[in-house]
């Protein structure tokens, strides 16, 4: 039998004990480097629709162009920030409202904005014991299925219009429709938009602070809101917007905001707005609040969701267009 040579075999042991190691070592690469990515895109995309990829969703646009799905947007302060010059309060009144205090609780109407990018907390709001009303943005990858949920319990739902806004770096989304488009092209664009939110009783603006304080431009998107029967809440981006008068002008249905829930995602915050909208309810006999499907919304509406109805008369915002 042929002796091994001792150093033969420490020289084999060295090789695996070699080969092993760099094995682990590529392994663990392999690990790190994986989870710094996937840190990087959670960093990336925050507000990527809970958990659905953006290359999964941009390709369902591809094939299916009624499933678009814009870029991630950081939230605004606003709806869209307001120009240096231009802060808007949370509250715009420029004029008294014409509703008087009225007998008996007051009306108070909420309408959440945003809706089809987020599936839970769009299904957390519309599972809240009250009758918030539910603005929906065109082309987004949960409308469908919210829409029928919140159609199945008798809410009041908005198509979400993207309108152009002040400063162009703010991207309303698909759909959106600009000051300097024809008549035409606004019908079209507008009948695609409806047709992705087919219950719409009603729309409200979507950003749209220069859409909005255009004269020209609302003289071209409200006749196409009458003739649907529609009526028009202003979500009032823009303390220079005409969109209310000219509505009421042109014999449509309409309402103004009166407060944002949710510029400050603070649940205190939140609350505190909820106690403006009831006491602004109270002097004028009705009011209509704004919010968002944020988590924090949410919250705050469950948990306050017994005094709004002790204090008030929670109504679909149908009931308080005029």
């Amino acid at each position: 039998m042929p002796k091994i040579s001792p150093k033969k075999t420490t020289r084999k042991g060295a090789k695996k004990k070699t080969a092993r190691s760099f094995g682990l070592f590529v392994l663990f690469l392999f690990v790190g480097v994986t989870l710094v990515a996937g840190f990087y895109f959670m960093a990336l995309y925050p507000g990527n629709p809970e958990g659905t990829s953006l290359p999964i969703l941009r390709e369902q646009a591809k094939k299916n162009p009624q499933h678009q799905v814009s870029e991630p947007q950081p939230v605004p302060l606003y709806e869209e920030p307001p120009l240096p010059h231009q802060t808007p309060p949370i509250v715009t009144r420029d004029k008294s409202p014409e509703k008087k205090s009225l007998p008996g609780k007051p009306l108070v109407a909420i309408v959440i904005d945003d809706m089809g990018n987020r599936q839970n907390t769009g299904r957390a709001l519309i599972a809240l014991d009250l009758p918030l009303s539910f603005s929906f943005l065109p082309f987004t990858p949960f409308s469908d299925e919210l829409q029928k949920a919140a159609h199945a319990r008798g809410r009041d739902i908005l198509l979400h219009l993207p309108l152009e806004p002040m400063d162009s770096k703010w991207n309303p989304g698909p759909g959106t429709l600009t000051t300097t488009m024809g008549q035409e092209t606004m019908r079209t664009i507008f009948h695609d938009n409806l047709q992705s939110v087919p219950t719409a009783m009603g729309i409200n603006n979507h950003m749209g602070s220069r859409f909005t304080a255009d004269p020209q431009a609302m003289r071209t998107l409200l006749p196409l809101i009458r003739a649907r029967n529609l009526f028009f809440l202003d979500s009032v981006t823009s303390s220079q917007s005409v969109a209310y008068d000219l509505a009421r002008e042109m014999s449509i249905k309409t309402e103004r905001r009166t407060v944002f829930l949710d510029n400050d995602q603070s649940p205190d915050k939140i609350q505190a707005q909820l106690d403006l909208l009831i006491k602004l309810a109270e002097e004028h006999g009705q009011a209509v609040g704004i919010g968002h499907p944020y988590p924090a919304t949410v919250e705050v509406l469950r948990r306050y969701q017994s005094q709004l109805q002790a204090r008030t008369k929670m109504v679909g915002i149908s009931r308080l267009v005029h």
